[in-house]
């Protein structure tokens, strides 16, 4: 132990008490990955401050408080993080550039006014911890990227009895490829009506048109009709292309089909607001055509997850089943 410290300094061990009444697996885990995040950090010569140490590890707490606070929900929670040494260059990088963290102590991840935040690169890894983890409890959960909560579709599916926290030994790994690939066709179709729909409709719109409706409907924000459809671009195309770079990669079948499922449910938000625009320009007034896209970006996301996810665990029943009886044998 001293001699770790006298390698890496104070973030070897600074806030370790914040993981004090965990099982020793848990911490033992957690105290290794600080352990090689404050040797990465020293082998760059940027040394991470004991704060942001200890910011860090105050996260990790909280999120492994929802937990068991076994081993593996230490080294899933730790997987949000990142790799160490990518960490400790995204510390340097910060510094060099002179960005700090809105708590002004050089962080990119902890709270501001008790409102989490996470500012370091986006990574599907994250995204992928974020929204499906049915062993987490929690429905709202930190955001991958930004400040503020995001929905953990895990929690959720578990609190609707529709998967059981231990369903799967490892999320959708047993799941048909194909089905995993598969995936990307219900973000693709989405941005294609969108695609085909702003073809043949934008150009007809006025110079000023609504982008942004109350409660019941009524336009409240305007932009013109470039900016519009800039915007409604934005949210339907980055988090396909994210999504397709994530197949392409060949990353994990987790990080695949929530990279689908979350470019579907934004790029439904997108088509909401193409329609609602068309129809309010048209001087029409139609509510339920924003509700059903916030409704849509929880649903259909919720459905290809939920059903991906019973797939593999058929999957591993049949792989279990098929292994007992050969055992039988």
């Amino acid at each position: 132990m001293e001699r770790d410290e006298e390698r890496h300094g104070p973030a070897a061990r600074h806030g370790r008490g914040a993981m004090s009444g965990r099982p020793p697996a848990a911490q033992a885990v957690v105290d290794e990955y600080f352990t090689a995040l404050a040797a990465a950090a020293a082998r760059g010569g940027e040394p991470i401050g004991p704060d942001e140490v200890a910011e860090l590890r105050a996260h990790v707490a909280e999120r492994l408080a929802s937990t068991a606070g076994t081993a593996q929900d230490a080294r899933r929670v730790l997987a949000e993080l990142g790799d160490p040494a990518r960490l400790a260059r995204e510390f340097a990088a910060a510094r060099e550039d002179g960005s700090e963290g809105p708590a002004g102590g050089g962080s990119l991840v902890g709270r501001v006014l008790g409102m989490p935040y996470d500012l370091r690169n986006p990574s599907s890894d994250r995204y992928a911890t974020r929204m499906w983890d049915p062993s987490n409890p929690h429905v709202l959960v930190p955001k991958a990227l930004g400040v503020g909560w995001t929905v953990n579709f895990g929690a959720l599916a578990v609190a609707l009895h529709l998967v059981r926290p231990d369903d799967e030994d490892a999320p959708f790994a047993s799941a048909p490829p194909g089905v995993v690939t598969g995936t990307l066709a219900a973000p693709i179709a989405v941005v294609v009506v969108l695609g085909a729909l702003v073809a043949t409709r934008w150009r007809t719109l006025p110079a000023t048109v609504p982008t942004h409706w109350d409660a019941v409907g009524h336009a409240d924000g305007y932009s013109s009709r470039g900016a519009a459809l800039v915007l409604v671009g934005l949210i339907a195309v980055v988090p396909l292309l994210f999504a397709v770079g994530v197949h392409l990669r060949r990353r994990s079948a987790v990080n695949r089909v929530v990279a689908s499922a979350l470019s579907l449910g934004l790029g439904t938000v997108a088509l909401a607001i193409a329609v609602q625009t068309l129809v309010s320009a048209g001087g029409g007034t139609r509510p339920w055509i924003t509700w059903l896209g916030i409704v849509g970006f929880v649903v259909l996301p919720l459905a290809l997850l939920v059903g991906v996810s019973r797939l593999g665990r058929a999957a591993e029943q049949r792989r279990d089943l098929s292994s007992s009886k050969g055992q039988s044998w």
